[in-house]
This record gives structure tokens, sequence and C-alpha cells, in this order.
């Protein structure tokens, strides 16, 4: 890396609190094939969270938390230290283990999930969390390849004894791999290994012992997040700890424009990496105040939204695409006024042109750019997004902006290939970048290519602005008559039609042309879907020509999707082409599993003659 890459980001370490100051600023690994951050610092992710706003925010709200039933729950600074402390004494009693030591968090964004996150981050044990909602089958997957010494469930009595102590006891037995379980909340009702109560109110005489926070070198393994990809397989994603809070704390100042006086709504679940990054510690890096919301459907309701952004006075807004789609479905002409807010941001995947200024218009007098974010799981934090402070917001509409910063580079802003779809890969190095996949290192090793640039296996292109647009998964690229299409592409002129509520265009094997169209879409109440096909049918023909006509236009109910609102392609492709296949690979995340049934339906009914 040259001197003003270097020097760059050294003078971004200051963003946190170190024990020890970095002097190796980024340097490759020959054994491992990766790039290490700040290699010879040592860190706490806790210490940056929690500890050193004690002496300026102690008795300042620090996690607002609403369960499904709308009950709030709060916790200030200083409270939070108190729980988090007095938790890790729990976990050091219990885990007497040498070594490595890795605990599973099975459990929603909550509270409880938070405290137990930090806990782990001060005591340097590697976490994972995994969802609260996935079935027994999925659950039993990633604990097999995590292999935790203890899991810490939130479930409650029933489904501990129907879902947990079973699996626990088939990986024990079965596995030889020895996990002990640790429950929040059912003390004393139920066998388990422990039980801990984490609503019980504390004080300093509670925290009899003080443990010292670990003081961590940079490249530590701090946590693993589990996600499908395109292959239907869980892939256990690591990250470090300094670079990773580093770069979680640049992109909340630098995107969102967050500080120590914004409350932060990031509706995510607590296993999505939006749910680490910025739910929990970007914002409480900063000395924010952040919201965390049990179920984010919830927020389908616009009323209750609107009263949460009221009443917490929210000026950071996060939420999934799918959300925002489904919310202009159902009030397409409210006009809401939240003065407060300064930055509007979307997650999960890139948001239409038309849904973009749908948002903006809707939410804000002063049409905000909406943070259009694009990352992933393996990015760690955002790659590219308008930032909250663009002084021409429409010039973004619909875009993933420009890379974070000029250091951040990707090949087609370096080489200004705007006149075509490509292939994006992220050509510099950065502190969020994931360490290791640790189920697969063929894997990790897919995602560089000879020259170690990352490949996101995305396609995008630049418009007129020079501002990316992603058109989705290389995988979702289809070859209609040799001409090359994104997916995004087609779905953005669908959702140009009032009446569509959400869209989604992917490829079938045809006989005769080699690839088809096939879309699938859901509607609003009143339209007819007789002449919505039509209309999708002259739209997609109209802008792209008579080559592009789909093989089918299915309606839908709904749209596959994950709890933060990611459209499930794979699954449509899969059933679109094999509507009998048994095995469709990883169905874990999927919000509504009823939905397959209903694809399945729909498309054995259809006469594929």
């Amino acid at each position: 890396m040259n001197k003003s890459f270097n020097k760059y980001w050294k003078s971004k370490s200051i963003l946190v609190d170190w024990y020890k100051s970095p002097l190796d600023i980024c340097s490759f690994d020959n054994k491992y094939k990766r790039y290490i951050w700040y290699k010879d610092g040592k860190i706490n992710i806790y210490h940056n969270c929690v500890e050193k706003h004690l002496p300026h925010f102690n008795d300042k709200c620090a996690i607002k938390y609403l369960d499904k039933h709308g009950t709030l729950r709060e916790l200030t600074y200083h409270e939070l230290f108190l729980k988090v402390e007095h938790f890790s004494i729990f976990l050091k009693n219990k885990i007497s283990k040498k070594g490595k030591v890795k605990v599973a968090i099975h459990s929603s964004a909550s509270i409880e999930a938070a405290i137990a996150m930090l806990a782990c981050c001060k005591l340097g044990i590697l976490f994972t969390v995994i969802f609260q909602t996935l079935p027994a089958k999925s659950l039993l997957t990633r604990l097999k390849i995590f292999k935790p010494d203890l899991l810490i469930t939130k479930s409650d009595i029933p489904e501990i004894k129907e879902k947990i102590l079973p699996i626990i006891k088939n990986l024990n037995n079965v596995q030889n791999i020895k996990i002990r379980i640790v429950n929040f909340e059912c003390k004393n009702k139920i066998r388990t290994n422990y039980s801990y109560d984490m609503r019980k109110s504390l004080n300093k005489k509670d925290v009899i012992e003080k443990i010292p926070t670990r003081k961590l070198a940079s490249d530590k393994s701090s946590f693993v997040l589990f996600t499908s990809g395109s292959t239907g397989n869980p892939k256990g994603v690591e990250h470090t700890t300094g670079g990773y809070i580093l770069y979680s704390k640049l992109t909340c100042i630098d995107q969102f424009g967050m500080d120590k006086n914004s409350n932060v709504l990031t509706l995510s679940d607590a296993g999505w990496i939006n749910g680490h990054t910025y739910a929990l510690f970007g914002p409480l890096s900063l000395g924010a105040t952040t919201l965390l919301v049990e179920d984010p459907m919830m927020m389908f309701n616009s009323i209750l939204l609107e009263n949460v952004l009221k009443k917490h006075n929210i000026n950071i807004l996060y939420l999934p695409v799918t959300i925002i789609r489904l919310l202009k479905a159902l009030m397409p002409k409210k006009q809401l006024n939240f003065p407060k807010l300064k930055s509007l941001g979307s997650m999960g995947e890139p948001l239409a042109e038309n849904v973009a200024n749908w948002f903006t218009s809707t939410f804000s007098k002063n049409k905000l750019p909406v943070v259009n974010t694009y990352f992933q799981t393996e990015t760690g934090g955002i790659i590219c997004s308008p930032k909250f402070n663009n002084l021409h917001p429409l010039k973004y509409s619909g875009t993933v902006g420009k890379p974070l910063n000029k250091y951040i580079k990707l090949n087609i802003f370096s080489k200004k290939r705007n006149k075509k779809n490509f292939d994006l890969k992220i050509i510099t190095p950065w502190p969020g970048c994931m360490k290791n996949i640790i189920n697969s290192k063929k894997s990790f090793n897919s995602y560089f290519d000879n020259k170690y640039n990352f490949k996101l296996f995305d396609i995008g292109k630049l418009d007129k602005n020079n501002n990316l647009l992603v058109f989705g998964r290389s995988d979702d690229v289809m070859n209609l008559r040799g001409h090359r299409i994104g997916s995004g592409e087609i779905e953005d002129q669908i959702l140009k039609i009032n009446t569509i509520k959400e869209v989604c265009a992917i490829s079938c094997k045809d006989e005769f042309e080699g690839e088809k169209v096939v879309i699938f879409f859901s509607k609003k109440k009143k339209s007819k879907t007789k002449d919505l096909i039509n209309e999708i049918n002259y739209k997609i023909i109209n802008y792209f020509g008579n080559w592009s006509k789909p093989k089918f236009i299915i309606e839908l109910s709904q749209l596959p999707k994950t709890r933060s609102g990611k459209i499930l392609r794979r699954i449509l492709r899969v059933l679109v082409n094999d509507p009998k296949k048994k095995n469709i690979g990883d169905v874990s995340t999927i919000y509504d599993k009823n939905i397959i049934k209903e694809i399945r339906s729909k498309i054995l009914k259809i006469n594929y003659d």
C-alpha cells in the first residue's frame, strides 16, 4: 500500500480507544493470504462501547428495547455497565475451559442479547448470534459448525423442552460436542445447566469482583455470523476486533452523521450484520442511544412506526427495503413530518428510484437523501452509499452512491466503465473485511481473485452522475438471446407501476432460448391481476424489446424474504426450474415458510406447454 493510504488509515485509528496504539497499519499475511489491520494494536470493543463513556454519559440512556408485545425497557450506560460486568462474572465462573472458548447466543434483538454480546467482547470470547426463530434443524446445523461451549438462549420453557434440549442431547452424545445451556429468564423452572435472571436490578454491591477487560490483539477474532448466500449452505463469516469496531464507527459517522446526540432506530434482527454494526456496536461506540425492536415486522404498522419515531425522538432511521416498499403500498399519499430526522437509510438490497423518492418525500419535508447502503456480511460495514448530507439528494435516488472514501476503491469507479454491466470488486483492502469463513477455506478463497481483490459477486454500472447502480448478484444476470441483463434493471421498470407492492425477476431454463425471464410480484388489494400482468408485459417489452418478454408472470401474496427484508431469489430460482424438488437448501432465515408452499402450488398450476 502507498504512503497516503497508510497515512489515511493511521489518522482514522484515533477514532477508537486503544490500550496500545498500532504502528503497523495494514500488512499482508502470506501464510493465510489476507490483509491484517493494526496488527500490533491492543483494543477491546466493550471498552469502546461502554466503559469509556461512563465518566461522561453515566446516566444517559444507552439502549431502549421494544418487545413484540409493545413493552418498552431502557438501560442507561451505567446500568448497562453493571449488567455486563455481572454477567461477565457469571460467564467467567461457568467456563473453566482453557484455550479458545466459544459462546452461541440464541436470541432475537433484545437487551439480553446485547448484554451477552458485550460480555463476550469484554472477556475476549468468540461468539455467534443465532436467530431465535430458526427451526431445530437449522439451529443444529449452525451449532455443529460453530461448536460452542455455551448456548445462551432467550427461549421460553416449551421451546427449550421441545427444541433446545433435544438438540444439545444430540450434539453431546452423537457429535461429542459438550455444550451447556444458559437460559436468561427460566430460573429454577427447567432443567438447564444454568439460568440467569437478566432482568434483575443491580447496583455496585452486586458486582462483587471486577474482572479486568481483556486487552486484545486487533486481529483477534470477535464474532461469527452465519449467512446462506447463493449456495443455500450456511457459511460462518468471522470478523476481527480492532479493524471491525473502527470501521463500524467510521461508517456510522461518515454515512449516517451519527454522533453522541443520535437516537438510532436500526430495524434489524441481532443475527444480521446490521444488528451488530448499526444497531449495537456502532451507535454505542459513539455514546448514542439505540432502539432495539424484537420483531422488525411490527413496523409494517405505519401508525406504530410514526408513534415510535415521535416518542423516542428518532433522528436516524434505518429500515429494511421490504418494509419501505410495503409502507409505500399501505400509505402512498400520507405525509409524515419528522423535523428531527437527520438520516434515512435502507438495508437489505438496493432501493429502486421511485421507492427512494417516496421514502424521502414522505418522511421528511427537507427531502433527505436516502443512505441506500451497499455492503455484505463479509464486508463488515458499508462499502458504498449516498451520504446523509448530500447536497443534491435526487442525484443519488435509486443508486448506492460512491464508495466510502477515495481509499476504498471499486474497479468500476477506477476504470469509469459506465456503458455496460460490470462484475464488482473492491480493489483496495479495508479494515472491516472478514477474517475467515470458519467452515470452508475454499469458500473464503473464492472471494479473492489472483491479485487479492475482493469479489462482491454482484453486477452494476455507473449512471450519468457516476453513481453506482447495483443490479443484483452475478448469478442473477440473465443471458436473454445474447443480451446480458440484471434482475434489478427489470424490477426497476416494474416498480414504476403504482399498484405493484414488490417484485422479483429471475431466469428459468428454456428448451429453445436457453434462458427466459420469470416475474414474481405481489399487488395492492384493489388492483386486478390480469390488468397488472398485461401492464408488466408492456413495461418490459417496451423498455428492453421483444426478446425480454417473460415466460411466466406469477402473483404471490408476498415474496420469500429474510427477517431483514432481503428477497430470497435463490429459492425462487430453484423452484421455478424444479417445483417438486424437496431439498432447496437452507431456508432457515426465511420470515414466513408458508410462502414456499404457495410458490410450489402457483408454479405447478402453470401450463408449461
